[in-house]
Order: C-alpha cells, then structure tokens, then sequence
C-alpha cells in the first residue's frame, strides 16, 4: 500500500483535501474527525484504512458516533506510537471532552431561552411576570457569554500546546534526520525527500535531477592517514558542495563516502554542469595535516547523474541510472561526471 510522507506540504495539502471533503460529506470538522481522516489518507494502518474504505461505500456513512468509535478500536489506546502520537491523542481527548462539554452547556441555555421565549407568548402579563422572564433571560445570556469566553480560553490553551508539540516535533525530526558527522541529511531523510520530489513533480510537471557522486579511493585516505582524517575528508566534501548549494538542492550523506544531491527545476544539462563544477573544485583542494605543513593525498571524486522520467521513475529507478552512471564514471578512471545518457 502507497503510505503518504509527513512533511509540512504534504500536511497542508491533506488538509485542503480533507477540508472539502468534509464539506461535500456535511462531516462535523471537529479535531478528532481530522485526525482520523489524515491517519487515513496516511494509509499507515491497513485494518483502519479497510473499514474506512468499508464505511465510505455504505449509505449511512461516517459520522461523528462511528469517528469516535473507529478511535477508540485503533488510536486511543496504541503502545507502539511515538511519544508525540501519544501526546497529540491526549490532547485530542482533551479537546474532545471540552467540545462536548460546551455542547452541553449551549443546549442548555438554548432550553433556557426557549422556556422564557414561550412565558413570553402568554397573554396579559404583568410587569413582575415580564421583568421575572427579562432576568431570566439577562442571566442565560451572561451564562452563554462566560461559557463562550472559557471555551475560547481552553481553545487558545490547546493551540499553543499543539504549537509547543510542533515545535518539539521538528526540532526532533531535525535530528533524527542529519548525518552528525557532516551535517547533511542523512539516508532517511534522502528517502523522505526523494519521495516528496516524486510526488510534487508528478502533479506540478517540473523538471528534477539526482547526482550521487562519491570520494575516490577513500579507503585509502582511512589506511594512511586514519579515521580521524578520513572524517575530515567526508566533512569537508560536504561543506564544499554546500558552499555553492542552491535553493533547489538538497544534500544527503548515502552512507560511508557516498553522497546524494537531489535537484529541483534542474534539466540533466545542468545537473551534469553542477556535477562538473563540484568535482572541479574538489580537485583543485589542497588539504594539509592539522598543525603540520604536510599535504595529504589530492582529493577527488566521482559523479554519476540522471533525471527524472515523470510519471515512469520511482525512487529506485532514478537511483539506479545515477548509481550506474557512477559506476561507469569510476571504471572508467575516476575523477569525471558522467551522465545517464552516456550509458
């Protein structure tokens, strides 16, 4: 089953999404019903995502009874979520208990106004009869007033939090998702934004690039000077390529000295020209040991390119011709670009 990528887009996108269908539906837009249906859409869970699909094809349909229950069977009570999923459900319970909470009290006062609204239909009232009614009346609408005031109190209290799990959330993601040694994405976030390229050049119809490139010999560089300098090595490639990172790019540490730049709005002309340039400066560094005039071993790297063949490509495939076009760029001596179409 294709499952959707968090990132903020695709966030937004969902909710454009969900926002209309909930008003083609006539469904209660409360917070509890959103969530459930962007869990849906994820497509994260395959039993909650069946009887979802079950439950969309049946007359009666969803509603706010069914939501609850479909929450209660798979969400509220699940120990393998993520410490955020967990906090986000608490504070969606807590939503939901208020929400109720405020129903309760409007339908109250609503009774309230109804009962005064009917004394007043009855003929002959005197004036102690009519100021009674008129108190009741003032005293419901006082009533209405503080409980709006407190709901929207508790509501803003709920949209800071949400605010704060947010920014937990990202500076979390931000983490989990860099390479500690360079300081570029890692694999997972490659993954995570190879698949997000995918999606938005299948629906918007731009132009995209991969180039996975990686540092000659490197081994070498482990065996005769140590780790330490090799680690050097793969830090300072990384700041290289981002010195001259445009807002179109994104760089990700594949693993060991394999690196993955994926480019938006690029033709493979220009990626192979980016590729060039990169590789260019590389072999025109000259590192020296720390605290020692002795220059280490020249640097080079070797750069495999491929674009992006819309509505063909999936993340292995545009993978699968860059690495080749590497592969062929180190046979074939190393230190060169070398582009798909060349294979």
């Amino acid at each position: 089953m294709y499952r959707i990528q968090d990132s903020p887009e695709t966030a937004w996108r969902l909710f454009q999404f969900i926002k209309t269908a909930f008003e083609e539906s006539n469904i209660n837009p409360i917070p509890l019903n959103y969530y459930l249906w962007y869990q849906y859409y994820k497509g994260d869970n395959p039993r909650f995502r069946q009887e979802m699909d079950e439950l969309l094809k049946d007359e009666m349909g969803y509603n706010d009874r069914v939501g609850r229950r479909l929450y209660n069977d798979y969400f509220a009570v699940d120990s393998t979520s993520s410490e955020f999923d967990k906090a986000l459900r608490r504070l969606i319970n807590l939503m939901v208990k208020k929400l109720h909470s405020w129903n309760e009290k409007l339908d109250s006062h609503t009774q309230e106004l109804e009962v005064s609204a009917q004394a007043l239909k009855v003929k002959d009232l005197d004036i102690t009869e009519v100021q009674k009614i008129t108190h009741s009346v003032l005293h419901t609408a006082n009533s209405m007033q503080e409980t709006n005031r407190e709901f929207q109190q508790q509501m803003l209290e709920n949209t800071q939090e949400i605010q704060k799990l947010r920014q937990q959330l990202l500076a979390v993601q931000t983490q989990v998702l860099k390479d500690e040694l360079t300081e570029v994405g890692n694999r997972k976030a490659y993954n995570l934004a190879l698949e997000k390229l995918l999606m938005d050049a299948l629906e918007d119809g731009f132009s995209a690039c991969l180039i996975v490139t990686d540092i000659d010999h490197f081994k070498q560089f482990n065996d005769a000077y140590g780790h330490l300098i090799g680690d050097s090595v793969l830090r300072y490639f990384a700041k290289l390529i981002k010195r001259s990172q445009s807002d179109n790019e994104e760089i990700f540490r594949y693993g060991g000295e394999e690196f993955v730049i994926v480019l938006k709005h690029f033709t493979l002309e220009e990626a192979v020209k980016r590729a060039e340039d990169i590789r260019q400066k590389l072999s025109e560094t000259h590192l020296k040991l720390k605290n020692s005039d002795q220059e280490i071993r020249a640097i080079t790297a070797s750069f495999g390119v491929a674009e992006l063949r819309e509505k063909v490509d999936d993340a292995e495939s545009l993978f699968y011709r860059a690495d080749r076009a590497l592969y062929k760029a180190k046979h074939q001596g190393r230190n060169r670009v070398i582009s798909e179409d060349q294979l």
